[in-house]
Formats: structure tokens, sequence, C-alpha cells
């Protein structure tokens, strides 16, 4: 017959072996949900880096634009006044030549090329030129509502 300290050594050394290997798996589970959850965290913090960075990236863009609109706005002004100066000039100096060389082939292309350039005369108001270049070139056709 089989001792019965034997016995129960044996199964006190499955059962332990059994607590271990239930340990261990759970252990290993543990593990195993702290490492996706870890992973997890790690690509939300590397999304709210993107995300930070992207962030910075287009303030750092829209403040780059805004300056150079700004700058085009500003050199639009400028040159629009100095057209408008030098036509003005040119008018002054072209009225006198003319009388003194009515057909003077170089005044006369000046005034084609000014004419083609500012089909709208130097003294209009403002207003009145923004209307009569709209009406030299209109914008597309009006769509009639039935």
């Amino acid at each position: 017959m089989a001792d019965p300290a034997a016995a129960a050594g044996e199964a006190g050394g499955i059962f332990a072996g059994a607590v271990a290997l239930l340990y261990a798996i759970g252990k290993g589970g543990a593990w195993l949900l702290n490492w996706k959850d870890a992973r997890a965290q790690s690509r939300a913090a590397k999304l709210q880096a993107w995300h930070d960075e992207l962030e910075k990236r287009e303030t750092e863009q829209d403040e780059r634009d805004r300056r150079y609109q700004q700058h085009i706005e500003t050199q639009l002004r400028r040159l629009t006044a100095e057209n408008r100066v030098l036509r003005r000039a040119f008018e002054l100096v072209a009225e006198p030549l003319r009388r003194i060389e009515p057909t003077n082939p170089a005044l006369a292309q000046a005034q084609q090329m000014l004419d083609r350039a500012f089909p709208i005369a130097p003294g209009a108001p403002e207003d009145m030129a923004v209307l009569l270049s709209m009406l030299d070139h209109p914008g597309p056709a009006a769509e009639l509502i039935s």
C-alpha cells in the first residue's frame, strides 16, 4: 500500500503546482493588459504631441500669412499711389509737348500705352473708376431666378 503521507505530499505538490501555474497565468495576463494599456498610452501621448506640433505649425503659418498679406496690401497701396502720380505727371508734361510737336510718334505711342494700361481718366474719383472698370470688364452673367 501507498504511504498516506506520500500521497498527501503528492496531492499538495500538485495543488501547489496548479496554484503556481494559475498565479503565473494571472501575472502573464496582467502583464499583457498592462502592455496593451502602455501601448495605448504611448500612442495617445504621441498623437497628442503630434497634435500640439500641428497646432503650433498652423499658428506660425497663419502668422506668416498675415504678415505677408499686410506686406502685399502695403505694396499695393504704394504702387497704386505711384501709378496715379506717374499718370498725372505724364498728363502734365504731355499737354505742353502736344502743343509744341502734335505729331510726335513717341508721345502718341506713350499715350496709347497709358490708355491701354489705364483706360480710366486719372482724375476720376476712385468710386467712379471702380464703376467704370466694372462696365469695361463685367463679371459673369447674372443668373435669372424664375
